[in-house]
């Protein structure tokens, strides 16, 4: 089969269950390779799987909505459809890689103020770890 992905996928060995069927519907399957984009499954039986389900990951703590791409024998490669959160109006990805990048420089100065508050406790005899 001719490589024709638009990015790289990483190399993994996942267990995943592919739900279907309004969630009634479950097959048991491994995650060979995976991209923010799509995924490479082994299954034991193909043929079962339907050609849209959610892909839920419990090792990533993430369900994805996916859709069939290819089959064979060996497995199957699908695309991720865009959830309802990625597709929010007027919220595209650099917006959400800037909210993103505001948060974790939030998060570090919270974390810088956390040190400068705890070494404060320390002088003053306190254990900071018990302080809360």
């Amino acid at each position: 089969m001719a490589e024709s992905r638009r990015n790289d996928r990483g190399r993994s060995l996942l267990r995943a269950q592919i739900v279907f069927n309004n969630g009634n519907s479950t097959v048991e399957c491994t995650v060979k390779n995976i991209s923010s984009i799509g995924a490479k499954l082994v299954v034991s039986d193909v043929l079962s799987v339907p050609n849209a389900f959610e892909l839920r990951v419990p090792q990533r703590g993430r369900n994805y909505p996916a859709r069939l791409v290819w089959r064979d024998r060996e497995g199957m490669g699908v695309a991720f459809e865009p959830s309802e959160e990625s597709t929010k109006p007027g919220q595209d990805a650099t917006e959400s890689e800037t909210r993103l990048r505001d948060l974790e420089a939030q998060n570090a100065e919270l974390r810088a103020r956390i040190r400068v508050l705890s070494k404060r406790l320390e002088e003053l005899g306190q254990d900071p770890s018990q302080a809360a």
